[in-house]
């Protein structure tokens, strides 16, 4: 595999991590659709598991609010041709019915690619000790 070639795989998951946190922010439905595989496998902080129809209704109806998702650093370790891991920490703003929830997270993402394009296919995510 050809450095460019990679560095353009790479960039392109870069470009897809963004896309995706900034349609969890916005509640687009319709984006997240395209970047979610159809069999993510989804965990959040909480231990909670979710498929995609979850994940997408829970955004989508409100329950779940992101005001913020903004990435600390972020290392993306080409594995194949058709696979990206993704590691990370970010800062997430959550709009609770308690009120707005601030923390930092590490996490893990595989990006695969499919027939429709390059898609989330899990994730797992971990919130961080505060010092």
């Amino acid at each position: 595999m050809s450095a460019k070639f990679s560095d353009s795989i790479v960039n392109k998951v870069k470009e897809l991590e963004r896309e995706r946190f900034r349609a969890m922010v916005d509640a687009d439905g319709e984006q997240l659709e395209a970047l979610l595989s159809d069999n993510v496998s989804y965990i959040h902080t909480n231990g909670k598991r979710e498929n995609k129809a979850q994940l997408l209704a829970a955004i989508t109806n409100g329950k779940r609010r992101y005001r913020q998702i903004e990435v600390q650093t972020q290392d993306i370790l080409l594995a194949s041709d058709h696979t990206c891991i993704v590691t990370g920490r970010a800062l997430v703003e959550l709009e609770a019915n308690s009120g707005a929830l601030l923390f930092l997270i590490a996490y893990t993402a595989i990006q695969i690619h499919e027939p429709a394009g390059w898609r989330l296919a899990a994730w797992q995510a971990t919130r961080c000790a505060t010092d």
